[in-house]
């Protein structure tokens, strides 16, 4: 019912009609003149006004937490709709709990389709439930739009650029669920705290005495009292940890092991989660290539009201695609590190280069944890404090701890 044929067509049955004094024949061609108007009119304004919208429950949700997805329709004008068909970009990763994913399940994004009608002024909302069973960040869309007269002879297509974010935490649980002891590691992270000084907490001046630093002179005291005077420094009331997660888990940098990676993630969430429940300064590095090509991460330590929940999502984007090795990280990242800060390492690929590089950081001042993830012997040099992290196959039985 389209096109210059079928209007044209149209107009000579009607001039036969006339001619003819066919009453019958000219009720028939009004009716489809009527009809083919309709159509035109739907074909031309179905998709003007019309608005697809997604709202979560929550934007972020805890590994295996369940929200609502609900997807939203408006026809704002006069004009109804006798169907609306809505096929919007769905990530595989994320768990719909009722309704079905279209596509084919070894892809990593589905098609969630939806089809309704709508009347004029008319606003339709259908719910879905949804839940994060894997870490990441996830968008949903973009989407596409089709609508159309009553009897489909024209169809109208818009596509639906807007992207909606969804972020999966990782996954945490009791660091002694990790397999170390329950005093630890926070027992051990507070007997090296007792022996840093931070030098912008000055407390007093005292004679010099063999092995100070030549840095902690206090030359006009010297000069006063005629003898080497050196500053003398309070410790740090705050202990700073360095969360440093290696994403490499085999040789090739573009080849992982997926549980090996996720239990290193739920390793550092668990740690950064009980470290700032302790009061302590902490920050995340990591080697992991980002959306925009950057090779590394990198966020200062820090215990400010969001600093979890910043951290948490930072590891959640944390992608199995490696930038600079694990050691040239632990290099670049040292001159940032604030005075006497702890650095924990996370590794499932432990290598000689790394090491070496753990005990370059310890010798500039800065007490090292090792945490190496897997079950592959080992042989760590006694001056580095190792706690190796077993049983990587079975992290999902780990029971999640829940946050306040």
């Amino acid at each position: 019912m389209t096109g210059k044929r079928w209007w044209g067509s149209l107009l000579i049955l009607f001039i036969i009609a006339l001619i003819a004094r066919e009453g019958l024949l000219i009720v028939f061609v009004l009716v489809l003149a009527l009809a083919g108007g309709l159509s035109e009119l739907w074909a031309r304004h179905c998709l003007t006004n019309v608005f697809y919208r997604r709202h979560f429950g929550t934007n972020h949700l805890a590994f295996g937490e369940e929200t609502t997805l609900t997807v939203e329709f408006v026809n704002a004008k006069p004009l109804p709709l006798a169907w609306l068909a809505v096929r919007d970009s769905f990530p595989r990763a994320v768990t719909l709990l009722e309704g079905t994913v279209q596509g084919s399940p070894s892809e990593d994004r589905g098609t969630l389709t939806n089809v309704v009608s709508l009347r004029w002024y008319e606003r339709v909302l259908r719910r879905y439930h949804i839940r994060g069973d894997h870490r990441g960040i996830f968008e949903f869309g973009p989407a596409e739009m089709r609508s159309g007269d009553i009897l489909g002879f024209r169809i109208q297509e818009k596509a639906l650029p807007q992207v909606d974010t969804l972020v999966v935490y990782p996954k945490i649980v009791p660091v002694e669920a990790l397999g170390l002891p329950a005093d630890r590691p926070m027992g051990e992270w507070r007997a090296l705290r007792r022996v840093v000084e931070d030098p912008l907490r000055f407390a007093t001046v005292r004679d010099y005495q063999p092995g100070d630093h030549p840095r902690s002179i206090h030359w006009k005291a010297t000069a006063r009292l005629g003898r080497l005077q050196t500053k003398a420094y309070d410790p740090s009331a705050t202990l700073a940890l360095m969360l440093a997660v290696d994403v490499q888990t085999l040789p090739g940098a573009y080849e992982y092991r997926p549980n090996a990676l996720e239990y290193t993630m739920m390793a550092a969430a668990s740690l950064a989660a009980h470290a700032l429940e302790e009061r302590h300064l902490v920050g995340l590095c990591a080697n992991s290539i980002d959306a925009y090509g950057h090779q590394h991460l990198y966020m200062p330590p820090g215990r400010h009201p969001q600093q979890l929940q910043a951290l948490l999502v930072a590891l959640a984007s944390l992608r199995p695609l490696r930038g600079l090795p694990f050691e040239a990280l632990l290099e670049m990242m040292t001159p940032q590190l604030p005075f006497g800060a702890t650095v924990v390492a996370l590794t499932a690929f432990l290598r000689d280069e790394i090491l070496e590089a753990l005990l370059t950081v310890q010798g500039a001042g800065h007490p090292v944890i090792l945490l190496p993830v897997g079950d592959a012997p080992l042989r760590v040099p006694e001056e580095l404090a190792c706690y190796p992290l077993r049983g990587i196959d079975g992290w999902r039985d780990v029971e999640t701890l829940q946050l306040a």
